[in-house]
């Protein structure tokens, strides 16, 4: 059974869902207005420039609606970012605070002994690969639904970005995991964590929708404009927010999740309060 039949856009109470379908089908039309304007040779290039123009200005209002709607579904910002929401926020809390619970422990004990603990054994004769294989399934929620397979994808993402860049060595791999940790790159891959996290609600809800109705290649390209969007808001709020030394195993690297978390929301849906 595919995505779009687990979705239920239309149940009573909640036309929010049927919003958010409307306002990704509204960003992949234009990507075939925009498609239709590549073909176009009879237009001139400043007439394709205005158009271009308005394309784009179209399309980022579709895209603050589609994420405002999104976290309108979860009941809000406030639910979601607590883990109250029934449909997003919960598994990805999870998620997160494992990873930051092993990154935590890898800086201040190192890669072996956290490994130990967290059930995997001694490094000896094990691989690299093993030892990526079972950090993922440790950071991992059940595949229950579609909260935990956003919170899973994301997960994946992150660890598998950290994987090449060590270069399948597991001293790399370590130094890469403490420097984050010292260097306060924890909270930066946090933020781009929970970028992809919101991505996957958005992707394995409609994906499959959109290659129905507008084909495979929209489909891939309305999805990646989105992922962009969302990745390329996130990096500005790298920068914005303020660096502080986070006791990431404490209670305070618990609020500190939530507040970035926060943080991630506000931005993506541009909301000032």
């Amino acid at each position: 059974m595919g995505t779009t039949q687990r979705m239920t856009p239309g149940v009573p109470n909640q036309p929010q869902w049927g919003d958010l379908s409307k306002t990704i089908t509204h960003i992949s039309k234009t990507v075939e207005k925009e498609k239709e304007l590549e073909k176009n040779q009879t237009i001139s290039q400043d007439d394709a420039v205005k158009i271009y123009k308005k394309i784009e200005i179209r399309r980022a209002s579709h895209l603050k609606s589609a994420f405002t709607n999104l976290v309108r579904t979860g009941g809000g910002r406030s639910k979601i970012v607590s883990g109250k929401s029934k449909s997003i926020g919960k598994a990805g809390r999870k998620s997160a605070g494992r990873i930051v619970g092993f990154f935590s422990s890898v800086g201040s004990q190192g890669l072996e002994k956290t490994l130990v603990e967290i059930g995997f054994g001694k490094l000896a004769g094990k691989t690299f690969q093993e030892v990526i294989d079972f950090l993922l399934v440790y950071c991992s929620e059940s595949n229950e639904g579609m909260d935990e397979t956003a919170a899973n994808k994301a997960s994946c993402e992150v660890m598998n970005e950290l994987a090449i860049s060590a270069n399948n060595d597991l001293q790399k791999f370590e130094d890469l995991v403490k420097q984050m940790v010292d260097d306060m790159g924890l909270g930066d891959m946090l933020c781009r964590f929970w970028g992809l996290y919101i991505f996957e609600h958005l992707s394995q809800r409609f994906q499959e929708k959109i290659e129905q109705q507008k084909g495979a290649e929209n489909s891939k390209e309305t999805f990646r404009i989105i992922k962009e969007d969302i990745l390329g808001q996130v990096k500005v709020l790298n920068t914005q927010r303020p660096v502080s030394k986070i006791d990431w195993k404490g209670e305070s690297g618990k609020n500190e999740i939530e507040k970035i978390f926060d943080s991630v929301i506000k931005i993506i849906c541009d909301e000032k309060d």
